[in-house]
């Protein structure tokens, strides 16, 4: 249920993982994204991914996947605000 590796590569307990998991709940927003135009043209499935993001107003999206880390995503989500960065990157985000 946990994730069994990211368990042992991150030292998390049971109790560290359920806090956590409660913290992204209260701090969530569900939204019903509805997909307009395809945006990920090599991979259609992950057209939710950047609508959930826009129905979202996020101001991130956050992903080490390839296909929406295409330059034509990227430009789809800029052009609403929307950057498109890895984990590393929205760490140093985080923190500037």
């Amino acid at each position: 249920m946990y994730y069994p590796r990211l368990r042992e590569l991150l030292r998390l307990t049971d109790h560290e993982i359920r806090e956590h998991l409660d913290l992204v709940q209260r701090l969530s927003e569900v939204v019903e994204a509805v997909v307009a135009e395809p945006v990920v043209l090599s991979d259609p499935d992950d057209d939710p991914v950047v609508y959930t993001a826009v129905t979202g107003r996020a101001d991130a999206l956050c992903t080490l996947d390839q296909h929406l880390r295409h330059p034509s995503v990227a430009a789809f989500c800029a052009r609403r605000g929307i950057s498109v960065l890895t984990d590393v990157e929205l760490r140093r985000v985080l923190r500037s």
